[in-house]
């Protein structure tokens, strides 16, 4: 269910992408375009057959003291990289994660510019797929699509690889990484792309010093810990945790699978 609405969803993106963007200005001075909306509407549709409850950017959040009583819910960014979009970059996806008791078990990314699918799930690993289109049907079957998945990670790196933010790098983030002093190199992605990368194998850390939600790591937090990697709050070191009360994010430290 999760694949196929991500899917879909980024289908109804990409009409608005080679169409025409709107875009208004939320309540927190970020921006939204027609396209979010238009993602938020069917995935919320297609998500409330299973009965879980949703958390989504793009909707109104549900208190806590009635959250907090949640086994399951559905953690969603129907469009994560807005700012990629708007300015026609590729870098933008569609974020579904399932969360048990504060834990994502479960983690779709679709990056529909680029037709590549990212999924994970306990006990099963996690697992790429380009060139979705081609696929005649992608459907509830996770063992028919594994056939087609290629299993993460699929690569590694020469040189240690830092991942950075294409909208949000800061001077602390700078700070950090000018303090490894160690030989390195640098790449630059917009959205979950960048945990994606740590998943594959292509980077090796991606410091996020600087505000972010929950629905935008969860997806990509349940395919690199599936991938063997983990994200830890810069401050202690401890796992992230979703659902909580504030659903912002402490700053994190996320890593690939150690050689």
């Amino acid at each position: 269910m999760a694949v196929s609405t991500a899917v879909d969803a980024g289908k109804e993106i990409m009409k608005i992408y080679h169409d025409r963007v709107r875009i208004s200005i939320k309540r927190n001075l970020t921006p939204v375009t027609n396209a979010d909306k238009a993602a938020n509407r069917l995935i919320i549709e297609r998500l409330a057959v299973s009965e879980t409850p949703v958390i989504s950017e793009e909707a109104s959040i549900i208190p806590y003291t009635e959250r907090k009583q949640w086994p399951l819910c559905w953690l969603v960014d129907p469009l994560d990289g807005t700012k990629e979009f708007i300015t026609k970059s590729k870098d933008f996806t569609v974020n579904i994660a399932l969360i048990r008791k504060n834990i994502p078990v479960l983690g779709v990314i679709y990056a529909p510019a680029y037709e590549t699918l990212f999924f994970a799930g306990e006990n099963i690993g996690s697992f790429k797929i380009s060139n979705v289109s081609e696929i005649v049907s992608v459907n509830n079957d996770i063992s028919a699509m594994m056939v087609k998945a290629t299993k993460l990670p699929c690569t590694r790196t020469e040189t240690y690889t830092y991942i950075v933010s294409k909208s949000h790098i800061n001077t602390r983030t700078r700070k950090y990484l000018k303090n490894d002093t160690r030989p390195k190199q640098f790449l630059s992605k917009g959205s979950s792309l960048k945990l994606c990368a740590l998943a594959e194998g292509s980077a090796d850390e991606y410091p996020r010093f600087g505000r972010t939600m929950e629905w935008d790591t969860a997806a990509g937090d349940a395919i690199l810990q599936n991938a063997g990697g983990k994200i830890v709050s810069a401050a202690g070191g401890e796992a992230l945790k979703y659902n909580k009360a504030d659903l912002a994010n402490p700053e994190f430290i996320a890593y690939r699978l150690s050689s």
